[in-house]
């Protein structure tokens, strides 16, 4: 008797402790992207955005990997919210394995809209002259056109912003 005791005191601690680590648990540890992602932004002052698919209709995740050329998961783009206030509270990060291949672009685009869900396109006969300069948004791009370019497109409920490297600074195209 005195051993099945101890054995069921034991299961019973056990559960008790499974129960106490799943109570931990919150809404605000709910990952919306992968823990790497989630501590990379943290170690640069931003945060996932909990909230991020509180929102009606379909949206792509937060994050997208392959922008650059290499393997797929060489290189990742993803929004995070900034922890500290600020009059562009988003940031779109670029996380690359091989910082060199940035081109001189920033692996941080501070951007002011609520993000959009992400994913990245090959587009043929990019007009730059359309975008903006994502550091100066009244500049328009230069009137050049790449005729095969990869890009980072951000998109939600009809609207969309392009991101685009070019010779060491973002442009952006938006679209409703």
């Amino acid at each position: 008797m005195f051993i099945r005791r101890k054995h069921n005191s034991f299961a019973f601690i056990a559960c008790i402790s499974l129960l106490a680590a799943f109570a931990r648990v919150s809404y605000a540890d709910t990952l919306v992207m992968p823990q790497d992602l989630v501590d990379f932004a943290h170690a640069k002052g931003c945060e996932q955005i909990n909230n991020f698919y509180e929102r009606p209709g379909m949206v792509n995740p937060p994050y997208v990997y392959g922008w650059l050329p290499g393997e797929q998961e060489d290189s990742v783009a993803f929004w995070c919210k900034k922890t500290v206030e600020s009059e562009k509270p988003y940031n779109l990060m670029i996380k690359a394995r091989d910082s060199k291949a940035l081109a001189g672009c920033s692996a941080i685009i501070e951007w002011w809209n609520p993000p959009g869900g992400l994913s990245i396109e090959t587009r043929s006969n990019l007009a730059l002259g359309s975008f903006r300069y994502v550091a100066a948004p009244k500049q328009n791009g230069p009137v050049t056109v790449i005729p095969k370019a990869k890009v980072i497109v951000s998109y939600y409920d009809g609207l969309t912003d392009v991101f685009y490297c070019h010779k060491g600074q973002w442009l952006v195209g938006s679209a409703d």
